[in-house]
Parts: structure tokens; sequence; C-alpha cells
């Protein structure tokens, strides 16, 4: 999964985010189907208590990043890419980016088949692409046309894009002109085990699983039942590890997933 993706993955797995999540439900956004195939997410209000997560309103909890609408704050999630949005009957078909002018329109409709977008009780409007394999985040605060029928112009203003921002527009060009450049933003190997690990040990912790039990999960039963029984410390270890590490990545240090 895209590092956005592990992030939201323990997000939702903290209480107290289920319990505002519950308590905001009634005020929830509204939904609108485009004929394109995306989704118009429409905001009722700011929604600060869902800001306070890093979120630009609450996602459903009981669902993966590719089954609920996920929206991160662009101040949080830092490879989010700042844009305009014109209409494609009257813009001039050019888009400006880092690397110059581009002489093929870029329309957003054409650019992933999963698309959402929200727009915010000020106008703006945000939008997410995301696969299994990557995930872009857009903004637009600027008037725009209604729905995902528009030209995009990456705005790029110097010294407030970092490196990721400038990686993203180079692999939604890529995307757009269909240069065959493969797109992946998985975390790696290594990294996606810990994660993975961590996630495990919550989930079995959450049911009352002990750290035996997690260290089943993570390296098999029959090694686990060898080791436990010789006094092995080693696996307790590991299982205590995955456990305090996937405890503070679900109460806040999600957040550094998204750097």
């Amino acid at each position: 999964m895209p590092n956005a993706a592990w992030a939201w993955e323990f997000l939702r797995r903290n209480k107290q985010y289920r319990k505002d999540f519950t308590k905001a439900f009634r005020d929830s956004p509204s939904v609108e189907e485009l004929v394109t195939g995306s989704r118009l997410i429409i905001g009722k209000r700011r929604y600060q208590k869902a800001r306070d997560w890093g979120l630009l309103f609450f996602a459903d909890p009981d669902f993966n990043a590719l089954t609920t609408e996920v929206f991160w704050k662009p101040s949080a999630f830092q490879s989010t890419v700042h844009v305009e949005l014109g209409d494609p009957m009257i813009e001039t078909k050019h888009i400006h980016s880092n690397f110059g002018c581009v002489d093929e329109s870029v329309i957003l409709s054409k650019l992933c088949d999963h698309r959402v977008l929200f727009e915010s009780i000020n106008q703006s409007l945000h939008v997410v692409l995301n696969t299994r394999y990557y995930w872009f985040q857009l903004y637009c605060d600027t008037k725009h046309p209604n729905g995902d029928e528009a030209i995009i112009r990456f705005k790029v203003d110097g010294a407030s894009h970092s490196l990721g921002r400038i990686k993203t527009i180079e692999q939604l060009l890529n995307i757009a002109h269909e240069t065959g450049e493969e797109i992946n933003q998985l975390a790696s190997a290594n990294r996606a085990k810990v994660l993975g690990e961590s996630i495990t040990a919550l989930d079995i912790k959450r049911y009352g699983g002990t750290y035996k039990d997690i260290a089943c999960a993570l390296v098999g039963t029959k090694r686990t039942e060898n080791e436990w029984e010789n006094g092995h410390s080693a696996l307790k270890e590991k299982a205590r590890r995955a456990l305090v590490r996937g405890r503070k990545y679900r109460d806040g240090e999600y957040l550094s997933l998204l750097e």
C-alpha cells in the first residue's frame, strides 16, 4: 500500500477517532455520482474535529482507503499538489509545471479510474486519485468548473514545493501522457513488513490476544511453540515491539507516514 493508505489503517483503529466519527455521522457530507464515474462529496461545514485528526472530513473507520473516501489535509499530506482547474471548452490546452509548458491538455477525468472529489464549504476543491499502488491528492482554491471535466494546471511556487510534490507532478504527467512508466508509491518491502506486523499486533490485542498469539501470527505457530516452550525471549520481545510500534502509529505517529 502507499504510505497514505498505511496512515489510514492506523488511524481507523484509534478508539477516540471512531467515537468522534460516530458523533459526527449525522453531519456527514452529501455525495453525488458524476456522469464521468467520479464521486463528488460536498461539505456542509468545516469539520474542525476531523481536521484535528489530519483529515478534511470524517471517513468511515470500518472500511479501508479504497472502499471509503479518505481526504488528508494538504498541510498533513505533504505531497499534495496545488492546481488550477480550467474549463476545457474555453481554456488554451496547455498546462504548466516545473518542466515548462506541455503541449497536450491534461484532463482530470482522464487521469485515473478511481477519482473522488471533495468540495469544501469555502468552495475549494480537493481530488484524490488512488489505487493499490499509488495515492495522489490535488487541491484547487480558485474558481473551477463543476465536476472533473477540467484542464489541470499545476502551480509550482518555489520553496513551498517539496521534492515529494515535484515527484507527484512528474508521475501525473507520466500517467496523462501514457509514457508507460510504472507508477509505484508502495512502501518499501521492509517498511511494509514492519507496518503490517504492527497492524497485526494491534488487531490481535484488540480481540484479547496475547504476545504469544501475536508471535504465532508473525512467525508461525510451529516456531512459536518450539521457542516459547524453551524459554526463548526473542519472540516475546518481537511481539511486544510490534504492539508498541502499532500503538504509537495509531495514537498519532500515523501522520509521520504522510511526510
